[in-house]
Order: C-alpha cells, then structure tokens, then sequence
C-alpha cells in the first residue's frame, strides 16, 4: 500500500515526472499507486494508458482508456484517446462512435473532426473524409496536417482552393514539420496533374525539410548492422538449433520495401475466407528488441543477445508472438497476415522460433518503389527514406539480407514481383493461395472490395480493381531519378 502521505494527486504528479523521464517502470508504480487512492480520477488512467502504450500493450492501454471514459464521460481528451486506440486496434466501430461521441459533446473539437476524417479515408470514403478535414480546418485554420490530408484526397474531390493555399504557405516561412506534410500532399497533388517537375520540388522540399527534423542516415551504421545479423544468424547457428520453434504454420509474413506492394498483396490474401489482415503489427520488433527484459539482463542487446537465448525461451516468444498476432482474427482464420514491410530485419528470429511460417517476400523496380518512397510521408525513424542516394543505398544492403535468410534458413519465402501482380492478377493470387495451401476463391480478384480498414498509404489504390499506371512511373521523373536508375542499372 502507498505510504498514508501520499495523496493520489501527489502520487500522479510522480508518475508524471517519471513519465517525461523515460522511467516506465516507475511512472507504472505511480499511476497504479494515484487510482489505488482514488479510481475515481480521470488523468491516472490516461497517465496509465500512456504508459502501456509506449511499452506496446496497446490492448492494455485501451483498457485503460475505457476506465477513464466510464469515470469522466465528458473528457475530451480520454473520448479522443480511446476513439484512437479503438482504431489503431482495428475497432472501427467503437472508434467512429467515441470520435461521434466527442464532437457531439464538443462540437469545436478540431482533434474530433480530424480524427474522424482519418478514419472516413481509413474506410475509404473520401467525400465524408474530406468533409471532416475541412470541419477541423474551420475551428483551426492553421491545422497543416488537415490542410496537407485534404490535398492527398485530390483525385477524389475538388482540392484547387487548398492546393493554392498550400503552394503560397509551402514557399513561406514555416516549421520544418509543417513544410514537410505540405510538401508531401502538394507533391501529390501536381502529379494527378501531370506538372512532374513541380510534384519533385514539393517533394524534394518535404524531404529536406524532414531530414532537418530526423537527422541524416547514418550508412556505416546500417551496414554493420546488417553484417552483424549474417555473422550471428549463420548456418551453423541454425542447425544447432533445427528442432526448436512452434510448428503453427498459421503466421505469414509480407515483407520488403514499403511501396513495394505489400499491402496490396495483403489486401488480396485477406479477401479469402480464410485468410485474416492483421496489418502492420510491431509485435516482431516488441518481442526481438525485448529479448533482454527475458533473459533479465539488460546487455547484450538485440541481435547479440540471441546466443543467449535457449530452447524455453524461444517456446515462450512464439507462444507470445501467436497470441498477440491473432487476437482480432476469428476462429476461421486459418492464415493471419502480418503485413510490417521491415520485418524482414527479424526472419532470422521467425525461422527459430516459427519456423513453419510462410514468409511472401514483395518486390518491385527500385525506381518505381524509391520515387513512391521519396513522395511519402514515413516516421522519424525512417532517415533514408529523405534521399534518393540513401534510399538506393538501403534497397542494396535489404537485398543483401534477404539474400542471407534465403541461402540460410528453410523458411518458405515466395517472391512476389509488384509488376506480375498488376499485369496478370488471377495467376499471382493463384500462386499466392497455392503458396498458403488455401484453396481458390474467385473474390479474390475482387480485393477491391473488401471493406476493411486499410491504414497505410495505399488505403486508396487496394480500393480499385488492378491499375497499371503505377508501374514505370518513374520515367515521368527520369531527369531527377538518377540514384536509383544508377541502382537499378547496377543490380545482379
């Protein structure tokens, strides 16, 4: 029990501290300690929640969340919390109806709206998305982020008012994470115009503008880490451990570059009865990254800890990754997909500990796929991703990777080129069931219809039959595109 003098506000304001601190741990012990006082208080549940969520309980946190709405129904802050955590779940239900619950209470919630429309495009109703974005621009006229969505929705509703609001402001003097976003969706908007010189300046804007906020790929230290996972995942190291791992062959992997094609893929592999979309989970990277915290020491880290992990633990990171990965799928799911493009730094972990998973490796022309990455809006986290130089320099050392799990694991990998599935549909997605030994299902080629949320930036292509006016692409931008025509030239 807390010690007497300690009040639940006093017991909160710690947790707080030791929140903006890093220390989890001790912000857990905190907030647990505050409702321990008094449940009846909203923010130690959203402190709570906050916690979970930054160590990926996301469920967790969600519950927590729900706690908080049930204490204090009117608070915008838990209603828009939970609507988010309900949609990054896959609960686009529950979150339509908290993001509706909040704007009815707070009509003037420009987070509300927003929100909303990201949900509408989630579920590909661009109009009503639109609509949204717009509603939150009205309460904020300066909300970039509503600004820059709305010029991505461009080939489907009349964008021409924001499109010049955003080339003036895109030329003004504006933060760096605004110039960005901007940048990004005025791209956008002058390539569904054809002014291809203007879109590679407004990308090329963003991505300076994003590299000033990350920082600059660091090359040496991506290619030592690849070097490391080949020296310790050799073949050796897998022989010695041939038997171990879960048998379940329900997990299945969609791994490569982004843009590559993976959720298309995903989108086509879902639309059979038996086959369940997970979308991009971080369940792999939680469980490889976390390997420390189950050995109970903290050094080595990732990779290097793996030597140091024996037969139980790998039985209990399976039995973990299972759990976690298949608790929205129904009972008739005989495959679940999980479609986190960069998983393919951890096939390494998937061969010991599932080795019977199914693993759909996509591929596509490095100029198509580069251009595609250079005109997207990624994470902090993904510096290559702001320069062509390093976005080739990337694709190398991924091809070099897979090249490695291929020669030495047995995990069953099929290769999917993107220019295959968009020329001839029917005999991909026959390869692709063949492959999962799921029978045949003709709505397959009907993927295009298939109503689940899609939450990446290719929730608006998965929603139309096959096209081909993604492939070769590139040749519009020729004259810019000279690190990955150089790449592609180059390759094996």
């Amino acid at each position: 029990m807390p010690p007497p003098s300690h009040t639940a506000r006093d017991w909160f304001e710690i947790g707080e501290t030791s929140r903006r601190a890093g220390n989890l741990a001790g912000a857990l012990d905190a907030f647990r300690n505050s409702l321990r006082a008094n449940p009846a208080v909203v923010a130690p549940w959203i402190g709570l929640s906050r916690v979970l969520d930054a160590n990926s309980q996301f469920e967790e946190a969600r519950q927590c969340l729900m706690r908080a709405v049930a204490v204090a129904p009117g608070d915008e802050t838990a209603r828009l919390l939970l609507a988010t955590a309900h949609k990054n779940l896959g609960h686009t239900d529950a979150a339509e109806t908290e993001y509706r619950n909040v704007l009815s209470a707070h009509p003037q919630s420009a987070a509300g709206h927003f929100g909303l429309g990201q949900l509408q495009e989630d579920l590909g109703a661009p109009e009503a998305a639109a609509a949204s974005y717009r509603s939150a621009l009205s309460i904020e006229p300066h909300n970039r982020e509503a600004l820059a969505c709305l010029l991505g929705l461009g080939a489907h509703v009349d964008i021409e008012d924001e499109q010049a609001d955003a080339a003036r402001l895109l030329e003004s003097d504006i933060r760096d994470r605004d110039k960005a976003l901007l940048g990004y969706g005025l791209g956008k908007a002058y390539d569904r115009l054809k002014q291809y010189d203007a879109a590679f300046h407004a990308f090329e804007t963003a991505n300076a503008a994003r590299q000033r906020q990350s920082g600059t790929f660091d090359r040496k230290a991506f290619d030592e880490r690849i070097d490391r996972l080949i020296d310790l995942f050799s073949e050796d190291f897998f022989h010695a451990r041939r038997r171990w791992g879960n048998a379940s062959s329900q997990p299945v992997f969609v791994v490569g570059l982004p843009r590559s094609g993976t959720t298309l893929t995903e989108q086509i592999m879902s639309s059979h009865s038996s086959g369940f979309g997970a979308g991009e989970l971080n369940v792999l990277t939680d469980l490889a990254t976390g390997t420390p915290d189950r050995l109970g020491k903290p050094d080595p880290a990732w990779p290097d800890c793996v030597v140091h992990l024996n037969e139980h633990h790998i039985a209990e990171l399976s039995a973990d990754y299972l759990q976690q990965s298949r608790s929205r799928a129904p009972d008739t799911a005989r495959r679940v997909i999980d479609k986190q493009p960069l998983n393919f730094w951890h096939l390494g972990l998937v061969a010991l500990a599932l080795p019977n998973a199914r693993i759909i490796h996509c591929r596509r022309d490095i100029r198509d796929c580069g251009l595609s990455i250079f005109a997207h809006n990624f994470n902090l986290q993904q510096t290559w991703s702001t320069s062509l130089e390093d976005i080739a320099h990337y694709w190398r050392g991924y091809r070099r990777l897979m090249a490695h799990w291929e020669a030495v694991t047995q995990l069953n990998i099929l290769t999917v080129d993107y220019e295959d599935t968009v020329s001839d549909l029917e005999t991909q997605a026959r390869r692709i069931t063949d492959f999962l030994d799921l029978g045949w299902e003709a709505q397959l080629l009907q993927f295009h219809e298939n109503d689940r949320a899609v939450q990446t930036p290719s929730r608006w292509q998965v929603r139309q039959p096959v096209y081909r006016s993604a492939m070769a692409k590139w040749r519009h931008y020729e004259p810019h595109l000279g690190p990955l025509t150089a790449a592609f030239e180059a390759q094996s």
